[in-house]
């Protein structure tokens, strides 16, 4: 049986950085979760009145506009 975590391998270039992730699709959720998971400090860029916003910080992100998202940002992902 092959576990996730074997799967997957947070790469060194990504320790120590701050990821903003622009949107929270199901796609989106589950790259966050797994860099969470792997203590990468991750931001969830959405529009303010995005119904999924509340979803993310419920998920335990910092959750900022997508301009301040960006502003923080070492690398940005969009879902």
């Amino acid at each position: 049986m092959v576990h996730k975590e074997n799967l997957f391998k947070v790469p060194d270039y990504l320790l120590g950085k701050k990821i903003t992730i622009l949107g929270y699709s199901v796609e989106g959720q589950a790259y966050a979760q797994f860099l969470m998971e792997n203590q990468i400090q991750v931001v969830i860029g959405l529009r303010p009145a995005d119904d999924l916003w509340s979803v993310a910080e419920r998920d335990g992100h910092e959750v900022r506009t997508l301009w301040e998202a960006v502003e923080e940002a070492d690398i940005i992902q969009v879902w």
